[in-house]
């Protein structure tokens, strides 16, 4: 009975001992995120009232603060184009017009909200999964026009993410900008056929991209020992 209740109190005492060592080993927490993307790009105005018209490509690229397992900070920057016809007389889209084509340059701040606890598995936390639904939203600037013309957007969206390895990871997102402004088309008829652009802020323009995104994690948080003391 001795020798198995020795057993015991030695068993306890490893696992006092190995605790320490155990919570060290585990997966680090990367901090910064960088990443290019691509996709297509369409917009919802005066020239294409309904969703998916006139499909372009889109390009561009991000870099992103990760505060934690759920909150991040993106800053990120796109190009892309906008098509559509002529107006007629009506401000509406001419059959028979020549087409337009617009460059946009959006560039954006938004805040990441993900839905699980995202990173690379831990066996220590099981809570921490290698893939997540998201959503953001923030504050952007679009650039048209040949750069003469510039419109403030709210951008907001969803997206998808996983993980490939410890410093690889990828992603698909929906993002809309709502613009506050109705001239992304560089075309007058458009515009201000009536006079009124400006007076009416539901009559906004609309850019969306549907992107899929390559990242590259780095800057490991400092592991923080739990079972240590600050002082010696």
């Amino acid at each position: 009975m001795r020798n198995r209740q020795r057993k015991i109190i030695v068993c306890l005492f490893a696992m006092l001992l190995c605790a320490p060592q155990m919570h060290a080993q585990r997966v680090g927490r990367n901090q910064i995120e960088t990443g290019i993307q691509g996709g297509l790009m369409y917009y919802i105005g005066d020239a294409h009232p309904k969703m998916f018209q006139d499909v372009r490509e889109v390009y561009g690229a991000e870099f992103a603060y990760l505060f934690n397992y759920r909150w991040s900070l993106m800053v990120q920057g796109v190009s892309g184009r906008i098509s559509g016809l002529t107006a007629t007389e009506y401000g509406l889209p001419d059959p028979n017009g020549k087409r337009w084509t617009n460059r946009l340059v959006d560039i954006d701040v938004v805040a990441r909200f993900n839905f699980l606890p995202f990173g690379l598995r831990d066996k220590y936390d099981l809570k921490i999964k290698p893939y997540t639904p998201y959503i953001f939203a923030g504050f952007g600037l679009a650039m048209h026009n040949e750069f003469t013309a510039f419109t403030p957007y709210i951008p907001v969206g969803v997206g998808f993410r996983w993980v490939c390895s410890p410093h690889l990871g990828m992603f698909i997102a929906w993002q809309n900008n709502i613009c506050f402004g109705d001239n992304l088309e560089p075309v007058p008829g458009y515009d201000n056929i009536h006079e009124l652009n400006g007076s009416n802020p539901l009559n906004c323009d609309m850019v969306s991209t549907i992107q899929f995104g390559i990242v590259f994690e780095f800057a490991k948080e400092k592991s923080i020992c739990k079972f240590c003391s600050e002082h010696h």
